[in-house]
């Protein structure tokens, strides 16, 4: 199985790679090595991993892949992990929904601007927050 920084050997970029770099590679690839090729399954497995923003981020921070070529299912204990990102979430959006209000009161001069800079680092933070559990297993 892949391991280290090969997925990124296999494409042929580098591992700060755009995700526009890591499609045009595989289509590159792709098109030199059809579905019959000793390559395809490797190239395939390539792009599966490094084109999803998750199984990318858990490729990069351990350097290896599940058996699948995508992250290993969660286990029993993950529910109460996704309840958390799930309430991050929430609390994000209605922070967006305030940040947008305040903005608006900022510019028609209702308000300074400390309301709007405090509610958009709160935002930020949470969002933050959440992808960090992202990567949680």
């Amino acid at each position: 199985m892949a391991s280290n920084k090969e997925l990124y050997k296999i494409l042929g970029v580098d591992p700060s790679a755009s995700d526009a770099e890591i499609k045009s590679a595989y289509e590159r690839l792709i098109a030199d090595n059809p579905e019959g090729s000793p390559l395809y399954p490797r190239i395939s497995e390539a792009y599966s991993i490094l084109s999803d923003m998750d199984s990318r981020a858990a490729y990069d921070i351990t350097g290896k892949v599940g058996k699948s070529g995508i992250r290993k299912h969660r286990d029993a204990g993950s529910g109460k992990v996704d309840k958390v990102r799930y309430s991050l979430n929430t609390l994000f959006l209605a922070g967006a929904v305030v940040t947008t209000v305040l903005f608006i009161l900022h510019m028609s001069g209702a308000i300074g601007s400390l309301p709007f800079y405090i509610a958009c680092g709160i935002s930020l933070l949470i969002k933050i927050a959440e992808y960090i559990l992202r990567l949680v297993p």
